[in-house]
């Protein structure tokens, strides 16, 4: 039973790509949580669909129940001697399999946002595991938190006066340089961290009116227990919380170049819709955060 038969032009239902590791039902594109598709999308694959020298690349079921199958195979390239990686289109033998496999596929894409909850909230059970005892992670997602809450200050439309921005750079570099300045420390317990900004203007200077800003072994704080313990859950939630909206921005970012196809500055190569760029794209998208990271002007 072939597409080609029919009359009439079959529409699309749903699809998988593998390399994007998506399902598009319908029009609406989600990414499979990387822990499903290890343990359950992957298992499911093999061996009908997805081999180690036979790999799946594209399945699609259409609304007339027929099924197309992208796959690419490893074979010898007689003419140069060397084994390469080879596109084709697998025959549509067993249409119950393909069948159940899209139903397998349209269960998968419905939950996917609880798919996606379980993992988030594993992955928080994993980290509260690792901050429940004061260890250098904890030193570091704490020295992380208090960068990012101070962001603000590094803008160039932040309310601070000059002098106080001078203090928050001081106070930030300080904080990256916990690891360097207690690198002998066994005990993390007694790691100083330095007074912030705010709490040497409107307190320590009061009663220090000549102090110079962490100048003195008394403006560096031994962070009690109740430090980790008490804001470990907003550390955590605030972190991976912009890290998941950080992943969420690149896909939604991806899935516009594919839809509008762009070249980018770097390396100026098109998207392809069989994904011939991606690795490129990659590179000029890896390369351009490596540039604003670093301060550079690109526009």
């Amino acid at each position: 039973m072939g597409i080609v038969a029919d009359s009439n032009v079959p529409n699309l239902v749903i699809q998988l790509n593998l390399m994007d590791r998506a399902i598009v039902y319908r029009g609406i594109m989600k990414t499979v949580p990387d822990t499903y598709w290890t343990d359950t999308v992957r298992p499911k694959l093999y061996p009908l669909w997805d081999t180690e020298k036979d790999r799946l690349v594209e399945f699609t079921w259409y609304d007339n129940n027929t099924y197309h199958v992208q796959r690419r195979k490893f074979i010898k390239n007689f003419k140069t001697g060397e084994y390469e990686w080879k596109d084709y289109e697998m025959e549509q033998s067993d249409i119950e399999a393909a069948r159940s496999f899209y139903e397998f596929l349209k269960e998968t894409f419905l939950n996917i946002e609880q798919l996606q909850n379980e993992e988030f909230q594993e992955e928080m059970g994993r980290m509260y595991g690792e901050v429940r005892s004061e260890t250098w992670f904890t030193v570091r997602l704490a020295r992380n938190f208090l960068l990012q809450e101070t962001d603000f200050a590094m803008l160039s439309d932040s309310p601070l006066s000059d002098e106080v921005k001078a203090l928050y750079t001081t106070y930030r570099q300080k904080l990256r340089d916990l690891p360097a300045l207690f690198a002998d420390v066994t005990d993390v317990k007694t790691i100083k961290f330095p007074m912030s900004p705010d709490a040497f203007v409107n307190v320590y200077k009061v009663n220090n009116p000549d102090a110079v800003y962490l100048d003195t072994e008394d403006q560096w704080t031994l962070p009690a227990h109740f430090f980790y313990t008490q804001f470990k859950d907003k550390m955590v939630r605030y972190l991976m919380v912009r890290d998941i909206t950080d992943r969420m921005y690149t896909d939604a970012m991806i899935r516009a170049m594919r839809e509008n196809p762009v070249a980018l500055g770097v390396e100026g190569t098109p998207w392809s819709n069989q994904h011939q760029n991606l690795d490129s794209i990659k590179r000029s998208l890896d390369d351009l955060i490596s540039r604003i990271d670093n301060g550079e002007d690109v526009a």
